[in-house]
């Protein structure tokens, strides 16, 4: 298992220009792409390592504001991560395939993704906890970037507010069409608390290909 230490209690990734491809581990540009149901992929982040910096930097996105913070003990990346959400040449693991690990996950995990000029947002994410690690994630939002709330959330899974979390990895979906208020929303984030850990001084929660979806108004 190879790790990178990536943040100390935070991980910022910020943006400033309105459309970026970032080059992968395998030496690809992933572009986003635009499906058959019409959604575009707004923002992606494969978590993988191929410099000492690349989390700093989503691996594509369409708009500026894209910003992942964790307010824990400190986050790094874990190998080899997951196909699971993969977009691109991601979908094969390589060497350099990792996830991103939020250790000791006691602090929240926010993720401040803009939705100017989109509509029907959806953000999908593969996730996995460690034998110790936060059983249960609960899931709120916010339109005005301060006030948080789960109304209108809907996963995959039927829960509003919150999903579990196993040692395999598997597939979230948070589906915020229901809210208008997401749309066309510079202001949009979401919050991720972790509960139901095994250990409060161990553990580790990971996440992988960060996806959000929506739209075009």
């Amino acid at each position: 298992m190879k790790t990178r230490l990536i943040a100390i209690a935070a991980i910022s990734i910020f943006i400033s220009s309105c459309v970026k491809d970032r080059i992968t581990s395998t030496g690809t540009h992933v572009i986003p792409p635009v499906v058959t149901s019409g959604d575009t992929l707004i923002c992606y982040y494969n978590c993988n390592v191929d410099t000492p910096d690349v989390l700093n930097y989503p691996t594509s996105e369409l708009l500026s504001g894209n910003l992942l913070e964790y307010a824990g003990a400190y986050a790094d990346t874990v190998q080899p991560g997951t196909t699971i959400n993969a977009q691109g040449a991601d979908t094969v693991l390589s060497t350099f395939s990792s996830a991103l690990r939020l250790r000791n996950p006691s602090g929240t995990f926010t993720l401040s993704l803009p939705t100017t000029g989109y509509k029907n947002i959806v953000l999908k994410f593969a996730v996995q906890a460690s034998s110790k690690g936060s059983k249960t994630n609960t899931i709120t939002y916010t339109t005005d970037g301060t006030t948080y709330t789960n109304a209108a959330l809907v996963t995959a899974f039927g829960d509003p507010s919150s999903y579990t979390v196993d040692t395999a990895w598997k597939m979230i979906s948070l589906d915020f069409t229901a809210d208008a208020a997401v749309n066309n929303n510079p202001h949009f984030k979401v919050k991720i608390d972790f509960s139901n850990a095994t250990s409060t001084t161990t553990g580790n929660d990971r996440f992988d290909n960060i996806t959000l979806w929506g739209l075009k108004q």
